[in-house]
């Protein structure tokens, strides 16, 4: 039995309109509410914007457009948006 499918509560809340960097950090704080969990992820939108969020001290992100890429293993504050 599956406790949580968070990708998918991510990508409801992004195509209910939510932004992905709120929809990152907000699935996130879900983890961490419901099942005391630690994690992080990366949303992306259909226009290709991202958001990223982790509750970990250290996790390694990366996001590279056709313009710029971005990566990281620590991140001030709990999530990024570009």
């Amino acid at each position: 039995m599956m406790k949580l499918v968070l990708a998918k509560w991510a990508a409801d809340k992004v195509q209910a309109g939510m932004q992905t960097e709120t929809a990152a950090s907000s699935a996130i704080d879900y983890l961490k509410k419901r099942l005391n969990g630690h994690g992080g992820m990366i949303v992306l939108d259909a226009l290709g914007n991202w958001g990223i969020a982790h509750n970990t001290p250290r996790m390694a992100w990366g996001v590279r457009t056709t313009e710029t890429e971005h990566a990281g293993i620590t991140m001030d504050g709990s999530s990024a948006r570009r």
